[in-house]
Order: C-alpha cells, then sequence, then structure tokens
C-alpha cells in the first residue's frame, strides 16, 4: 500500500501566522519589561531607548542610546545601584536567566491557543 501525504502550506501559514505573530509581541514586551530592573539608570534614557528602539513583534530588542552597547558589554564600568539595585552589564542575560521558562510558557500558550 503507497501513501501519500499533502500539505498545504498556506493554510499551515495562515492558520499559525497570526498566533506566531502574537506570541512574538508578547516575547519582545515581556523582555523588555523584565529586562527594565537590570538596566543601568541615571536619567531613564537607557531604558526609554529600549522601548523607542524596539518594535514589538520583530524578535529584536534594541537599545538605542549612543552609549547602549559600551554599558551593555562593559567589563569595568561600575554602575549607580541608587535606583536599579540589580543594575548590571548584560541585562538581557540577567533577566534571561531569571525568566526563561515564563517567557517560554507564555509565548507557548499564546500559539498552542491555551488560555
Amino acid at each position: 500500500m503507497d501513501y501519500r501525504l499533502e500539505l498545504d502550506q498556506a493554510g499551515v501559514i495562515a492558520r499559525f501566522a497570526p498566533r506566531f505573530s502574537l506570541a512574538q509581541k508578547f516575547l519582545d514586551n515581556e523582555v523588555l519589561k523584565d529586562c527594565d530592573e537590570y538596566v543601568p539608570m541615571r536619567t531613564g534614557n537607557l531604558v526609554r531607548s529600549g522601548q523607542r528602539g524596539t518594535v514589538l513583534g520583530s524578535g529584536k530588542v534594541i537599545y538605542n542610546a549612543p552609549y547602549a552597547a559600551k554599558c551593555y558589554y562593559g567589563t569595568h564600568l561600575h554602575f549607580s545601584k541608587d535606583l536599579h539595585p540589580k543594575a548590571t552589564a548584560q541585562w538581557f542575560e540577567r533577566a534571561k536567566a531569571v525568566n526563561r521558562q515564563k517567557w517560554v510558557d507564555g509565548a507557548q500558550k499564546i500559539v498552542t491557543g491555551g488560555a
């Protein structure tokens, strides 16, 4: 007996694309929100640059302040902890270590249509 499987790619994409788009927007927003407490803060411009530089749903969280990369990769910088006690370089990595499973679970729930 021979079997033939035909996949309606356009139908599958049309069915799931909106969910993937919503899940990506959710993930981008959660990453920004959960990184905030780890982003060094003096005036708030660096945190706001993440909000300005990120297009929710793009899959790219971008801090576009001119000094953002220096702060992110800064290994010899000492950040004030006055406004953000958890401020650190590589704030995404710290936020990911704490929130990764929450991000995965939330995005998966959106994609699968869970309540």
